[in-house]
């Protein structure tokens, strides 16, 4: 039986897609829809994860790789997942990815707010590049520019 903590990381697939457009609806205020996550599925581009814990997704991420660059579009743990490593794992898995893929880079935009997902990002070795004004809505924010650059030795 599998444990509740234990956390795998998997493929996003299609039997995914409902419980990650709830998560959606927790963790944002302008939340990806159900029909806007099934057609990630067929974006040659796109890697997204989910996190699985005790047969329920704990959360997932996704990426655009796009030229030798990656660009994280969303990363959502819903708060009962929170705090259990389950954002790390789903970072590290995505570092990986990008790593076996040949990325130079790793590019997210977070809340300024967001200080617990910006300290990660900082201990995953992200550094802050920049602001951008007003980005989000719903409430109106800035948004934190952070990038990982991949060392291709």
């Amino acid at each position: 039986m599998q444990n509740e903590t234990e956390i795998r990381i998997v493929p996003m697939n299609a039997s995914h897609i409902a419980e990650i457009a709830e998560i959606e609806r927790q963790c944002f205020s302008e939340p990806w829809s159900e029909k806007s996550l099934a057609e990630e599925l067929n974006v040659p581009s796109a890697v997204f994860l989910t996190a699985l814990a005790g047969g329920r997704v704990a959360g997932y991420m996704g990426v655009h790789h796009l030229g030798d660059s990656a660009y994280v579009c969303n990363v959502a743990v819903p708060p009962e997942f929170r705090r259990k490593k389950v954002a790390s794992a789903l970072i590290g898995a995505q570092i990986a990815k990008a790593v076996e893929a040949g990325m130079s880079e790793l590019t997210l935009e977070v809340r300024t707010s967001n200080i617990p997902a910006r300290s990660l990002y900082e201990k995953f070795g992200f550094d802050h590049i920049g602001t951008r004004p007003d980005f989000y809505s719903a409430p109106k924010e800035n948004a934190e520019i952070y990038t990982l650059v991949i060392d291709r030795k």
